[in-house]
């Protein structure tokens, strides 16, 4: 089914490791012209692409393509950016690896990934999350000083994902 697959990939779409782009190898049934760029983008930030009815994200359908194989685990992206899909910005990742690359959220309030002000004893918290549970990195008195704890813990943790 892997080699079909992979085949069907192939004959359909060519890839270009340097750019990450999909494009339709030939003309296809909804009349998309053959160069024309695969695929579209979700909600989410990440290209999608349609295959004999199963979509498919476009880094993972990159990684099958290349390595001929689908990835054991997540694919991340070094650069954080879903869309580029240049086969040197996809790695293999476990979901703390993952969620280690990735930006601070948007409810953050300190401006600093990891870290939040406890208002009832005006201390900075930095935490940090790691095989699926909540480590606590202490209470600081500057906000600075909580970024920079949480700054070695995750890179002691999680090494060239880590990103703050």
């Amino acid at each position: 089914m892997k080699s079909s697959l992979l085949q069907r990939v192939k004959d359909l779409l060519c890839y270009d490791p340097k750019t990450g782009l999909f494009t339709w190898r030939s003309s296809t049934l909804n009349h998309i012209a053959a160069g024309t760029v695969a695929g579209h983008l979700n909600k989410r930030g990440y290209i999608e692409i349609q295959i004999d009815g199963t979509t498919y994200y476009a880094h993972r359908l990159a990684w099958f393509f290349v390595y001929g194989a689908w990835p054991k685990k997540r694919i991340d992206h070094e650069d954080r950016n879903g869309q580029n899909n240049a086969i040197l910005n996809l790695r293999e990742a476990t979901n703390s690896q993952n969620l280690a690359n990735s930006a601070r959220y948007r409810t953050n309030t300190s401006g600093i990934k990891g870290v939040t002000k406890l208002k009832t004893c005006n201390r900075w918290l930095p935490q940090i999350s790691f095989q699926g549970k909540r480590v606590y990195l202490g209470l600081f008195k500057s906000k600075r000083a909580a970024g920079f704890a949480y700054q070695q813990k995750s890179k002691e943790l999680f090494g060239e994902f880590s990103r703050t």
